[in-house]
């Protein structure tokens, strides 16, 4: 485009020039067409400007190191296309703070585009992507005219799961005894003689054969300790993302045996029962500038919990 305007600027010298040495009618029909021409210009573009929409579509949450992508999007809906497309997108990762490089998409002579760049995934965080400046051009390509610019996109980058060291046995330390399970099946269970209104898929055939009476299984669960997890919140970033990664490593242990369990980060308290009440939370935590303070555990928890503190590279048991 910069092109157009330094060839624009040298026909109007010349038609400046032209006029200025013979001053006949017609030199002022050319100086004033040349004049008027980016006014018409824009006018005729204007209805494919004013219609003109940006888009940003973010890809799937990855873990660290894992491929992304983010897909911009350009169209216009009036009857012809503009000149020009012209968009530039900043990106920003709220969890560490830095600026990442920015992308530019320039297209020329199409109603609608798409580009797609891959996110930067090398350190962890909520990485958001908005449109820092969008035009489309005039038909001549002289002046950039400012369209309306789509909402933001985010991407999240997930720590990976990195066990403690030691590895704590929180299951086994937990345990403190067995109950029964008034519904459902478990791998626990008792035996115990058939009582009116037990259902027939519990009876166990084999026994039942060798003796005289109709013997039951009586599903088991376990009794367990208030587990609480207390992640420090170091000042540098690798101890930070330290932490993280492990604890999503005894989440996931947890969650796989479907054991709830209470989260004590910083002043927050959370209580996770399930998966998606732990993305809810890690997610949370990306998305925000990483925090640097103590622990302080809640007044919720009950002499009786087993309190696991994680720090960078290994967990302690409080």
């Amino acid at each position: 485009m910069a092109g157009r305007r330094v060839l624009y600027l040298l026909l109007l010298a010349a038609a400046a020039g032209f006029h200025y040495a013979y001053g006949q009618y017609v030199t002022h029909y050319i100086l004033l067409f040349l004049l008027c021409a980016p006014l018409a210009s824009v006018a005729l573009s204007l209805p494919a400007a004013i219609r003109a929409r940006t888009q940003l579509i973010g890809g799937p949450d990855v873990c660290r190191g894992r491929k992304t992508v983010m897909r911009l999007c350009v169209d216009s809906f009036g009857l012809l296309p503009p000149e020009a497309w012209s968009v530039t997108v900043s990106a920003e990762n709220l969890f560490t703070g830095v600026a990442q490089s920015r992308e530019k998409l320039r297209v020329y002579g199409k109603k609608r585009a798409e580009t797609e760049f891959s996110p930067d995934t090398s350190e962890i965080g909520s990485i958001r992507y908005r449109i820092k400046r969008a035009f489309v051009y005039d038909y001549l390509g002289l002046i950039p005219i400012p369209i309306k610019r789509g909402a933001p996109a985010v991407v999240t980058v997930l720590p990976d799961k990195t066990a403690p060291n030691p590895e704590p046995e929180l299951l086994k330390r937990s345990a403190m005894a067995l109950k029964p399970k008034p519904m459902g099946f478990s791998e626990e269970h008792e035996m115990r003689p058939y009582r009116r209104g037990d259902p027939m898929n519990l009876i166990h055939w084999k026994l039942t054969a060798k003796y005289d009476g109709i013997i039951v299984r009586e599903p088991q669960e376990e009794i367990r300790k208030p587990i609480v997890l207390v992640p420090d919140m170091p000042v540098l970033y690798r101890e930070h993302r330290s932490v993280l990664e492990q604890l999503c490593y005894l989440n996931a242990q947890l969650m796989e045996e479907q054991v709830p369990y209470t989260l004590q980060y910083g002043k927050k308290r959370i209580v996770v029962r399930s998966e998606n009440d732990f993305d809810d939370f890690i997610k949370a935590v990306l998305s925000e500038p990483m925090q640097r303070e103590k622990p302080v555990l809640s007044s919720h928890v009950t002499e009786d919990a087993l309190i696991y503190r994680i720090k960078p590279g290994r967990g302690v048991g409080l």
